[in-house]
Parts: structure tokens; sequence; C-alpha cells
């Protein structure tokens, strides 16, 4: 039988979160389990955590993430103290939508054929993707897609070997300089009949990650990585970057 110093139930970190004293009463329009089959919530529970906005900035670039995040899977006891992520069969679990890059290649937004659409990805495998619940810190590499005619279906801002390590808090950031700390915040809990969770309006931060140069931009070649990493200044060192986003999180069985 495993010790039980190492169980990590998913119900008694639901009831922490209770004792914190942030019960609310708001009515969710979520969450989307699908692909999940998680019924024990002692021991797993599903996860859905889908973004209201976001915006990540390299140096002094902006780029409105909008709507496009979502992560979706399963939560289970690792067996070690930890929780570990499982997606749904067939993906990585994490799902995101392409949005538009202002200025496109450019800085013109009317220029034919300059339009750039951003896809972020996860830059490894489902179980590099770490949620801590109680906290409601997310932690996981990513790495960005850009495509236009030009570019090419190849071109990436981080790979899986360089990725951009984010760890998003709920708390309050130490950055190296220039950038000054950020606060994201806890945002609105309800429990569910089952014994579940739903949290509405959390802000995650972080502005403590590097952004690597652009790679394969021109057709897969790199013929056109320079031209990348002058409009968008990359690479770029950590201390000038970070990335807000405004989340809701479900946590429950089936």
């Amino acid at each position: 039988m495993r010790p039980r110093r190492h169980a990590v139930a998913i119900a008694a970190i639901i009831a922490a979160i209770a004792l914190l004293g942030v019960a609310g009463s708001a009515n969710a329009v979520f969450p989307n389990f699908s692909g999940c089959t998680a019924t024990d919530l002692q021991r797993e529970a599903c996860v859905d955590i889908q973004n209201r906005s976001a915006n990540l900035r390299i140096k002094d670039f902006n780029v409105p993430l909008g709507e496009s995040l979502e992560i979706r899977g399963m939560l289970r006891e690792d067996g070690a103290g930890g929780l570990l992520f499982v997606p749904p069969t067939g993906t990585n679990g994490f799902f995101a939508r392409a949005v538009p890059v202002p200025g496109g290649i450019f800085g013109i937004e009317w220029i034919p054929g300059n339009t750039v659409l951003a896809i972020t990805e996860l830059a490894g495998p489902a179980s590099a993707i770490r949620i801590n619940i109680v906290t409601q810190t997310i932690s996981l590499p990513i790495k960005v897609r850009l495509v236009n005619l030009l570019l090419g279906m190849d071109c990436h801002i981080g790979t899986n070997r360089n990725p951009v390590p984010l760890n998003l808090i709920t708390g309050t950031t130490s950055p190296p300089p220039p950038n000054t700390p950020i606060s994201g915040r806890l945002g609105t809990f309800t429990f569910t009949p089952r014994g579940g969770i739903i949290i509405t309006d959390n802000l995650n931060v972080e502005n403590s990650f590097a952004v690597p140069g652009a790679t394969e931009c021109g057709f897969g070649l790199g013929l056109i990585n320079s031209l990348v990493n002058l409009r968008l200044r990359l690479p770029s060192a950590a201390g000038n970057n970070a990335i807000e986003i405004h989340n809701d999180v479900a946590l429950d069985v089936l």
C-alpha cells in the first residue's frame, strides 16, 4: 500500500482551497471536459483552463492573445506527492487559436500579404504542463508559430529545445531588471454539487522569461529569420518581456 504521506487526494486539495475563504457565487459559462474520463475525485479530476484575455509583451512590442488559449485534460496523482496532467487522447492538452500580429511583418497594416497569424504551441510533451490547483500556478514551455505566405508554416519563436519557459503565478513576480514586479490575483471560487471547483477571472502573470530568436522563417529555410528578429527585437533577454492572462478554471469529475 502506498504510504499515506505520498497521497495527494484531489478532494483534500479542494478542501484546502475552501479554507482560504474565497467562496463566491459566480455562474459558470463553461467548462469543456471533452476527452476527460475522470470519475473519482479522490484521485483524479477533469481540468479546463480557458483564458478570457491575454497579452504577450516582447520588449515594447505587444501581441494581444484574446481568448485564444485553453488547457484541457485530467489531473491525476503521480504517486510522488504531485499531480500529473493527462491530455485527452490524440492531443497534448494545449489548444490555441490563431491571432493576428499587430502590423504584420513590416509594421504597416495595409500592405498586401503583410498579415501574420500567431499560434501559441506547447514546446514539449503534455507532461511539461504543471498545474498547482491551490495557488493556481501554471508552468509550461511554449513556442509561437508565425504563419504568412512569405514566412511559411514552420516559422517559430522558440523551439522544443529552446522554448519560452513560463511560470504563470497569481502572486507577485520578482523579475530581473529592467522589469519591475507585477502582481496577479486569485479569482472567485464556487463549488459544484459533486465537490469540484470553478474559479472565474484569475489573473496569472510572468515577467522573468527570455524569448529566443526566430527559426525556419522563410519557407522553412530560415531565409528571413533576421527580418522577424528585427521586427520583434529578438532575441529578448529575461527582464524585458511579460505576459498577463485572465482565465477561468474548472476542476470536477464526470
